[in-house]
Formats: structure tokens, sequence, C-alpha cells
């Protein structure tokens, strides 16, 4: 994670998760993003229990066929519109946030991988 400054601004992105970690998310992640009654806020209700890595976690995907989901800014994928990295074989199996405006994961489909072990 890159060091902040007495403002709290930094010189690279935040990365969620150091090289070879992983946790399991148990709240909702990723869209569709719906309205929180309470806070008025667009919330995320995506599936619960996806897998946060880093996102250079040496895992080979490649970037969704869909040019839509690839979507982003100036340096990298924001997956707000949901998994946007696939195997060879085609399956969708993961979202990777990676612009530099957001917090820096991996996130495995919770119902594309098994936990061995």
């Amino acid at each position: 994670m890159s060091p902040t400054d007495v403002s709290g601004h930094t010189d690279g992105p935040i990365v969620r998760m150091a090289p070879g970690t992983f946790a399991v998310d148990p709240e909702p992640s990723g869209p569709p993003y719906v309205l929180d009654g309470p806070s008025g806020l667009l919330v995320e209700s995506g599936p619960s229990g996806t897998v946060a890595l880093n996102p250079g976690g040496g895992i080979v995907l490649e970037a969704h066929p869909d040019v839509a989901l690839r979507r982003g800014y100036c340096c990298g994928m924001d997956g707000e519109r949901g998994p946007n990295l696939v195997r060879a074989c085609g399956a969708v199996i993961a979202t990777v946030h990676s612009d530099c405006y957001q917090v820096q994961e991996l996130r495995l489909q919770p119902d594309a991988v098994v936990r061995l072990g």
C-alpha cells in the first residue's frame, strides 16, 4: 500500500491485498447497485463470498470479449459493470479493479472457484 501524506493522498495506487494473500468477502460485491433506503446511496448487491486477491496474483486471465465490460478510464479496467476477466476457455471468473481512481484488487466470482484443502 502506498504511504499517505497528511491530507490522505498517495503517490501511487492503493492495493487492497498484499501479493500472495487472499480474503473471502462475506458482503455483497459489485453490481447490480441498488438504492439503500436509509442512506439514499447506491450500494453493491452483487455476489457474496467473492475472493479478493492482489491484481498481480499470477492467475492467467484474459480481458472479457465484450468491450463494454472492459470499461475504464485512464489507467485500467474499473469493473463497474461486473466481471471483466475470463479464462482462455471463455469462462467468466473474475473482476479486476485496476483504474487509477480505485483501490486495486482482483475479485474471483464465488461460483467460479473451489477451495481445496
